[in-house]
């Protein structure tokens, strides 16, 4: 209850009124006394063991300044994580979501709405690509993370609503309508030595595309491992080449890797490569921590990369493939059993004719630095040593020269 008073002088004049309100005597309408147990600081995120006390609120570290500043070159890490094309991948994604939602009235940043995302993706779905044809799901779920984790945690959009209404779109509208999940062809040897033999190798471009390909064959890469190799990443003998890997998408931490791809008459790897590199000494281009492969012009010299503030003057993973699909393209074998080839058909391709020559599992991971399913510990033989030659062992040499496997009844 508030009521009014009056406060009065000694000469009986009014001074003010005051206001005042009348309490019962409960403790939870008193002051806590001095002695009072401070209060805790408690969140969804505390975690106690039975008759711990959380953490007292008045004990919370008193920050300066100092405390919330890093140096520029840390900032610019953060604002770099992930490997280029990741953040490139990334960074284009959470623009279009955030140029729909500035055409829709919504809102993008610095935070947004369960519903906004719906929308946009429901809007994916439902338009499809500028060609006319569909988005798949699982390229749909790679767009969810990247737009997702563009928020601080705590404050991001539902993503299992999202990636339900993916799953529904899969089966309700995406198979129905023919779609299928998206797969690279797999460019076996018997198709690999059909496009080297339509590459003219007089030129430049054709020899690096010729090392580009057969490399990527043997090593089994991924389109941005390939345009990631520098000059000192490879190193040639008599017998056959050696490709050091720093990192790869399955190994990101950890000590490189050298994988020895034996030379062989069908793809003639050493020849390959040692005429490209041979190409690199004439360019000024072959110090060890230039890259491998570089973009040509048409006359086979180096093409000005000053622009490119991204990947420099590596070539990026896009390129890769373009350069495998041009070249298949030339070869007439642009598609392999309905499938498209592209550059990570060098790493399905020799994938495939290894099972066929029924090379183990665990070589196969080996060979292609797999980890997933792996089922041997023989990842300790990755150079050679006093009691291991490893370029006594390639488990490409199961499969026949020119990929001719003999037809069984």
């Amino acid at each position: 209850m508030t009521t009014a008073t009056e406060a009065t002088d000694p000469e009986g004049g009014v001074d003010d009124l005051v206001d005042a309100e009348l309490v019962d005597d409960e403790p939870r309408f008193l002051p806590a006394p001095a002695d009072a147990p401070p209060p805790y600081r408690i969140t969804r995120d505390t975690v106690l063991v039975e008759g711990e006390l959380p953490p007292r609120a008045d004990r919370q570290p008193a920050f300066t300044e100092r405390d919330f500043t890093v140096p520029k070159s840390a900032k610019r890490r953060t604002e770099r994580r992930g490997a280029r094309n990741t953040q490139i991948n990334r960074d284009t994604t959470r623009a279009r979501f955030a140029a729909w939602c500035e055409e829709e009235g919504r809102v993008a940043r610095p935070s947004t709405t369960t519903a906004n995302v719906l929308a946009y993706f429901d809007h994916l779905m439902e338009r499809g690509k500028e060609d006319g044809s569909r988005y798949s799901p699982d390229t749909l779920l790679a767009y969810l993370p990247r737009i997702v984790s563009w928020y601080p945690k705590g404050e991001r959009p539902d993503a299992s609503v999202v990636r339900d209404a993916i799953e529904d779109y899969r089966l309700e509208d995406y198979v129905t309508a023919g779609g299928e999940r998206e797969q690279a062809a797999g460019l076996t040897l018997a198709y690999l030595v059909r496009i080297l033999a339509e590459i003219d190798e007089t030129t430049r471009i054709g020899r690096r595309d010729a090392a580009l390909l057969v490399i990527g064959y043997g090593k089994l890469a991924r389109a941005i491992e390939t345009a990631d190799l520098l000059v000192k990443n490879v190193r040639v003998t008599d017998k056959g080449v050696w490709v050091f890997s720093a990192k790869t998408k399955t190994r990101r931490k950890g000590k490189g890797k050298w994988r020895f791809i034996r030379d062989r008459a069908d793809l003639q790897t050493v020849r390959r490569v040692r005429a490209w590199l041979a190409d690199l000494r004439e360019l000024g281009a072959d110090a060890p921590a230039l890259p491998l492969f570089r973009a040509l012009t048409v006359t086979g010299g180096l093409k000005g990369r000053g622009n490119a503030t991204v990947r420099g003057l590596h070539l990026s993973g896009r390129a890769v493939n373009e350069i495998v699909k041009k070249r298949a393209r030339e070869a007439g074998v642009e598609y392999i059993n309905g499938l498209k080839v592209t550059s990570h058909s060098l790493r399905a391709g020799p994938n495939t004719d290894m099972k066929r020559a029924k090379v183990p599992l665990s070589d196969r991971n080996e060979a292609g630095d797999w980890g997933a399913r792996s089922t041997l510990s023989d990842t300790e033989y990755d150079r050679p040593d006093d009691t291991v030659d490893v370029e006594e062992k390639d488990p490409l040499d199961a499969v026949p020269l020119f990929g001719r496997f003999e037809k069984t009844r």
